[in-house]
């Protein structure tokens, strides 16, 4: 089966949502941590459904898996001040895969800090890794999806 190359949903959209789940949980959150967030359900999602969840693909930067987009729109914003009551989360909050997805997340990593996170990103044999031992690798190059839906696939056994 062949994976659509749309995304479900719009990545700001999807962060947005992931931060304010984690905060709605009690769960401390900041751009490294949602970052990487974004990222294990991103791989999830396709090991998973055999589709990506979000429209933007994640790239591989010196702290691990990036969605630039994502960062960008983000990166002026108190992460901590999002909360899933906002009406732009309908249609997520409305989605129970989504929705299990997150739980299945949270209760996995919902305690770990944006260092740990970043480190598990970096682990040899990981999508980033694999990406940054690639000839002529430069920064910002976009991880394989292929790459990223095996690799979750054996996460995830």
């Amino acid at each position: 089966m062949e994976q659509s190359n749309k995304g479900k949903y719009n990545s700001v959209e999807v962060a947005k949502y992931i931060a304010a789940y984690w905060n709605e949980n009690g769960a401390e959150i900041n751009m490294t941590k949602l970052q990487k967030l974004l990222y294990i359900a991103y791989g999830t999602w396709l090991a998973v459904k055999n589709e990506r969840l979000v429209d933007e693909h994640p790239q591989a930067w010196p702290y691990g898996p990036v969605f630039p987009t994502t960062r960008n729109k983000l990166s002026n914003i108190d992460l901590k001040k999002i909360n899933t009551n906002d009406n732009e989360f309908q249609i997520i909050k409305n989605d129970l895969s989504v929705n299990k997805l997150l739980s299945i997340i949270f209760n996995t990593f919902g305690d770990w800090n944006a260092s740990k996170l970043s480190e598990w990103s970096h682990k040899n044999g990981s999508p980033w890794y694999y990406t940054t031992q690639m000839p002529d690798f430069k920064w910002g190059d976009q991880i394989d999806d292929i790459t990223i839906q095996e690799y979750f696939s054996d996460v995830w056994e």
